[in-house]
Order: C-alpha cells, then sequence, then structure tokens
C-alpha cells in the first residue's frame, strides 16, 4: 500500500521552512522527536494521551457531558447554558494533532526499510499499522464530529484533497478537507485496516493498553466503529449504507462485537501522570461542582413517561446526596441560583467514575446492538440485547435485569435512541453527536423550560432555562483562536466552505 507523502499531520499555527528540501518524504521527518523511538513506547502514550484529550474538562466533562444533560455544574454554570470561548479549545486541538503525529510514527516505522525490523520486534508490521489507522480513525471522526471541516490526512490516500499542508514560498500551512470526504474516507481506512491485520499474529507484544495487542479483538473494533460512522452518515452517502451490508453479510471476514469481553476498554492507572481524566478533573483538581442532573436522575426513577420504571443503574451512574437520597443537580441553573443549592444535597456521579484507574469506553457492544436496531428497523431484540449489555456491564443482577427488561416499552426510535443515551453515559463525544444527529432522548431542557422554584429572600422565584448566545445544544465547537490568528487564510476558506464559525452551524452530516 502506498503511503501519501504529503505531511500527514500539522498543528494549528506550526510553520514548518523547508529550507532547501524538495521532497516530502524528507519533511515527514519530525526533527524533534527520536528516530528509534520503540512502537510499545509510541502505542503507550498516544492510546492515553487520545482517550485523556477526548475525555477531557475541555470536551467532554465540562462540555459535551452537560450538553446531552447528564451532568449538571452546580458552581460554573456557564458551560450548562453553553457558554464557549475559542481559546478553550486550543490544547484539545493542539494535542490531538499530536496524538495524529505519533500515529503517524508508528506508521513510518513499520514501513520504512530501516526501521521495520526493529519495529516488528514488538508485533506483526501490518497489524502496527493497521491498529495506528483504527486509532487515527477514532480520532478524526471526534475531532471532525466537534469541528466539522479540519485538516485531515489518511494513510493510504492519494488523493490531493486530504493533504493536511501544502508548500507554498516555503511553508506549509493546514488546509482543511470537507466533512463529507473525511466521512468516507473514515470508511475506506477501517475497512482497509479490518484487511490488513491478520489475527494469527500479535498487533503488539506490549504497550498496547486496550486490547494487549489482540488482533482479532482490534478488527472487531473496526468493523464496530464502521457500523458508528456509517450509521451517522448512511442517509448521506450511498457507501456508507454499503459498508453495512457488507459487514452483515459477511460475518467471519468482518467480525464485530459479540460481548462485553469485546468492549474497546482503556484502563488508567493509579499513579501520576496516568490517572483517569474525571479523577483529574474533580478528586486531583478538589473540584466538587459536578452533579448528575435532575433530567438523568429522573429519568432514572421512572419519572419520564417513555419509560415508566426504576432503572437499576441508578446505583452506579448517581450516588445518594447527603440524606441518602438521589436527588439531580438543577439543569441550566444560573451561577447566582445554583450557588443557593449545597453541593452535598445533589447525587455526584457514581464512585466508579471517580477510580484514578478508571476503564474509559472508547465503544461498547451495547451501542453496537442499539446501533443494528436502528437499523434493522427498530428490531426488538437488539434493542433488548443492548439494554441488557449496558446492565451487565456495570454488575447488575441478572434477575434485576430481566425485571426491568419485563416492564420496558418496545422498541420504537423513541425508546431504542434514549436507551442508548443512558448507555453512552459519559462518553461525552457520542452522546452528544447522536443528540444532534436524531434529538433524542426528546425530554431534554430546552430555552425557557421552568429549571426551579423557591424562595429568594423570602420572596417566591421561578427561574427558566436562558442560554447563552445561542438558543440551543451546540452543534459543533469554534475552532481555537490559535486557529484564528496563526492559519487565518486557511481558516477563512474553512469558514466560507462549511458556513459561519459559530456554535449554531451545523456539521455537514446535521444539516
Amino acid at each position: 500500500m502506498k503511503r501519501n507523502n504529503s505531511l500527514n499531520w500539522i498543528v494549528s499555527g506550526l510553520l514548518v521552512f523547508l529550507a532547501s528540501c524538495s521532497d516530502f518524504e524528507a519533511i515527514n521527518k519530525n526533527p524533534n522527536s527520536p528516530e528509534k523511538v520503540p512502537t510499545q513506547s509510541l502505542i503507550a502514550y498516544v492510546e492515553r494521551s487520545i482517550v485523556d484529550e477526548i475525555r477531557s474538562t475541555n470536551l467532554s466533562i465540562g462540555r459535551s457531558d452537560l450538553y446531552v444533560q447528564w451532568l449538571a455544574n452546580n458552581t460554573y454554570t456557564d458551560a450548562d447554558r453553553y457558554y464557549w470561548i475559542s481559546s478553550n479549545g486550543n490544547d484539545s486541538w493542539k494535542n490531538l494533532y499530536l496524538a495524529q503525529s505519533n500515529l503517524d510514527e508508528i506508521i513510518r516505522l513499520n514501513v520504512d526499510e530501516a526501521t521495520k525490523a526493529q519495529a516488528a520486534q514488538n508485533g506483526d508490521n501490518n497489524n502496527q499499522i493497521a491498529v495506528a489507522r483504527i486509532l487515527k480513525v477514532f480520532t478524526y471522526q471526534v475531532m471532525t464530529d466537534t469541528w466539522g471541516d479540519i485538516p485531515y490526512s489518511s494513510f493510504g490516500g492519494s488523493n490531493a484533497t486530504f493533504d493536511a499542508g501544502k508548500a507554498d514560498q516555503g511553508v506549509i500551512y493546514a488546509q482543511y478537507a470537507k466533512q463529507e470526504l473525511i466521512y468516507a474516507d473514515l470508511l475506506k481506512e477501517l475497512k482497509e485496516a479490518s484487511d490488513q491485520l491478520n489475527t494469527g499474529s500479535s498487533a503488539f507484544a506490549s504497550g498496547d493498553a486496550i486490547y494487549k495487542g489482540n488482533a482479532l479483538k482490534w478488527k472487531k473494533f473496526a468493523n464496530s466503529l464502521s457500523l458508528r460512522i456509517a450509521n451517522r452518515v448512511r442517509n448521506k452517502l450511498n457507501e456508507a449504507d454499503n459498508r453495512i451490508k457488507e459487514i452483515l453479510a459477511n460475518p467471519a471476514q468482518y467480525p464485530i462485537f459479540e460481548s462485553n469481553d469485546d468492549n474497546a476498554l482503556l484502563a488508567f492507572e493509579t499513579n501520576a501522570p496516568n490517572q483517569a481524566p474525571f479523577y483529574k478533573a474533580t478528586t486531583l483538581a478538589n473540584r466538587n461542582d459536578y452533579a448528575v442532573s435532575n433530567v438523568f436522575v429522573d429519568f432514572l426513577q421512572g419519572k419520564k413517561a417513555v419509560f415508566p420504571v426504576q432503572d437499576p443503574r441508578l446505583s452506579v451512574y448517581a450516588q445518594p446526596n447527603n440524606k441518602g437520597n438521589y436527588v439531580g443537580q438543577y439543569y441550566g441553573m444560573d451561577m447566582f441560583t445554583a450557588s443557593l443549592v449545597s453541593p452535598d444535597s445533589v447525587s455526584k456521579p457514581g464512585a466508579a467514575f471517580y477510580k484514578s484507574d478508571y476503564k474509559e469506553v472508547l465503544m461498547e457492544y451495547a451501542e453496537v446492538q442499539f446501533i443494528l436496531s436502528e437499523y434493522k428497523n427498530w428490531d426488538q431484540q437488539h434493542y433488548l440485547n443492548g439494554i441488557r449489555a449496558s446492565m451487565q456491564k456495570w454488575g447488575i443482577s441478572n434477575t434485576a435485569v430481566d425485571s426491568y427488561l419485563q416492564s420496558a416499552p418496545p422498541a420504537s426510535q423513541e425508546t431504542v435512541l434514549t436507551q442508548k443515551w443512558v448507555a453512552l453515559f459519559m462518553q461525552g463525544n457520542e452522546g452528544w453527536a447522536e443528540y444532534r444527529r436524531t434529538g433524542y432522548p426528546n425530554f431534554l431542557i430546552k430555552a425557557g423550560d421552568i429549571v426551579w422554584k423557591g424562595t429568594v429572600n423570602g420572596q417566591p422565584v421561578t427561574k427558566t432555562f436562558e442560554p447563552i448566545g445561542i438558543s440551543s445544544v451546540p452543534s459543533r465547537l469554534l475552532y481555537p483562536n490559535n486557529e484564528v490568528q496563526l492559519n487565518s487564510a486557511q481558516y477563512q476558506k474553512a469558514v466560507a466552505q462549511q458556513g459561519g464559525d459559530q456554535l449554531d452551524t451545523k456539521v455537514w452530516w446535521n444539516k
């Protein structure tokens, strides 16, 4: 397979001077990194850095987890109300592109004749390349779902559309690819990566914290991730629907997740600096301001008409308050009103989420079942499989699971997508994307809804949800201001191509 000789990554605002270089292969070498970093070190670092950034306060804990109303803030409530400034995205943008650079380095070490033999000591060359491609796709999908059109270049593509940079008078600037083209290429990359994997050999002998080098599980992840991506755009791209059909028609060639044992999980550690993102954002930062929202607690308690039965995951997803009750934080309050509610009087996320070695989910079996239920016109069995898988993952007893399923309303667009929202808890990037795509659950608090009634200085007060700047859940995040300032020409092209750089500008798949 031919590797694209264009620069495969570029961090916003980074200007690379070419000096006397005449060929792009020389440019691809990073002079600031060692030439012989072992692939086990690279994969260990890059897996953690990707998940750490995607689940960070900037992208998940203080953003998308709030947007889908799993969480609510009881102190800095502006984020609940959609306030965002472009500088918030600088670190996430930079760090995710640096992760892409490290994945490209793994590929280079396994392709370059001078280094591939050494790289093969840590696993089959093609398998290492395939895993890097899968992780690139996973990361790029989160990035394009977050910002829309972005700089993008795949491993094998020779199409100049995807060149992340272009030499012009000795300088390379990051250009943007259209999301439509990115999505099509993500599907191509995953198919090729799945075909490239040799399940008879290890992917990584060491360093892989997700699957311990198990090539079959990586293949299942590649094809399950294909279902996620294709399902999102199957009404927009013919190749997306064709890819789902191909996977389902050829289970031996394209296996998908078959149980929770196949879940793509990354376990963090108890030692610094490798603790889990939520642990660092709360316990280490000495912050007590994230609580489970009243919207989510009410649903789990069976107070929503769509599922009028108590969910046994309540005790996993939330902790009792200081009086032993499950009470959600009122969502969308202004800062003054929120300050009237004691943080100890509302439920925090479950104890499992505060563990320093928490296992973050990249994708799981329950999600695959909900995707299949939707694809098969809201199939009942896949719907029940998805609920059961989610509950079993959290250790809910079979008796409790069976009781809940017996009371569950039948599969429909509303019930399947609402249960998918429940199962995705704390996987903010996917929960937010699915809400934008589907509008479910349809009971989230909206502008003008009453969010709090109480007494202030002896007077009755009613507060409504008043978003800041826009009227509904953000459709994307603003491009980082470093991009605006240091890559302005390409930024302006992207804005003209996609639409205004606003929170309510819809990305391509949501138009």
